[in-house]
């Protein structure tokens, strides 16, 4: 016959941990079980919130995947079907443009967890970058293969690994990926605002600002040599559903610099508002997506 040891009765301290323990963990280790799997994967660190112990709910998880150089473009391109599968993303992976270069590329996604929607920034680096990485901002590690032998890749694949997120990072956007990016930064955004985090939130804000712009100029003149605000009058001004657009984006432009959670709501509205006129296409290849984010985002609020 088998005999179970009794398990020991937590301590109230013990009690009291794990009933504050941030619910950011178990999607962590969710993440952990699978991605370690990859025969890839050489190593998976955590950076943020979660590394340092201050982890609130509104917390996002910061991971780092240490790839080796010649599988890491295969890797990047099936990235979403990996989330999607595995983790039920409710959107593509946002190319991370606020993080700075560490030597790989970025990207977030928004995670279904418990009702609300987690934030995961899961930085892809190549292994030849990865030590590099960690004396520049000091991750934890949480996982390790076991290397055996010369597991090094040549220069000619680091080179061709570093030409791909050359072209990753320099790829133009869509209007797809733009609506993708406004519900990203929305969704960052109102988490600023509910910390009370004013200065975040007036970057952030602009930045929606930003992506309506650049909405409105890949729909209207996807050809346009000029970048960011320059000439945007004289180019979309030209037509009626242009000035429709400008007026709507001087609305925006003319509202409270420091955003309250109304203000990034009507700033996303406003954005899908103009695409369902300009880029309806765009709006249809996303609308489940759209659907959902709204839903988990009006569950947030009643929360």
């Amino acid at each position: 016959m088998t005999t179970t040891t009794p398990t020991a009765p937590l301590s109230p301290l013990e009690e009291l941990a794990a009933a504050h323990r941030p619910a950011q963990l178990t999607v962590l280790a969710d993440l952990v079980q699978t991605l370690s799997g990859a025969p890839a994967v050489t190593q998976l660190l955590v950076r943020g919130s979660l590394a340092t112990g201050t982890a609130d709910r509104l917390s996002d998880v910061d991971l780092v995947v240490a790839v080796r150089d010649d599988q890491l473009p295969l890797l990047m391109r099936n990235l979403d079907a990996v989330m999607s599968t595995e983790f039920r993303a409710m959107l593509p992976g946002w190319r991370d443009t606020i993080v700075g270069d560490l030597g790989g590329a970025g990207f977030v996604y928004l995670l279904p967890h418990q009702d609300h929607l987690l934030q995961l920034d899961l930085y892809l680096c190549p292994d030849s970058k990865i030590e590099a990485l960690r004396r520049r901002i000091g991750p934890r590690l949480l996982w390790q293969e076991t290397r055996t032998g010369d597991s090094g890749t040549d220069a000619e694949a680091r080179a061709e690994t570093a030409a791909e997120l050359a072209r990753t990072a320099a790829a133009p956007t869509d209007c797809s990926t733009l609506l993708v990016q406004a519900m990203v930064l929305h969704a960052m955004l109102r988490k600023r605002v509910l910390r009370g985090q004013e200065y975040i939130a007036y970057g952030l804000l602009h930045q929606l600002h930003a992506t309506c712009r650049d909405l409105i100029r890949t729909a209207l003149v996807p050809h346009s040599r000029h970048h960011g605000w320059y000439h945007l009058p004289d180019e979309v001004g030209r037509t009626a559903a242009g000035r429709t657009c400008l007026a709507e984006l001087t609305a925006a432009l003319t509202g409270p610099p420091i955003p309250t959670v109304t203000v990034a709501d009507q700033a996303l509205e406003r954005i899908v508002r103009l695409a369902q006129q300009i880029a309806p296409a765009a709006v249809e290849s996303l609308s489940d997506e759209i659907t959902a984010y709204r839903a988990y985002q009006a569950t947030e609020a009643q929360s």
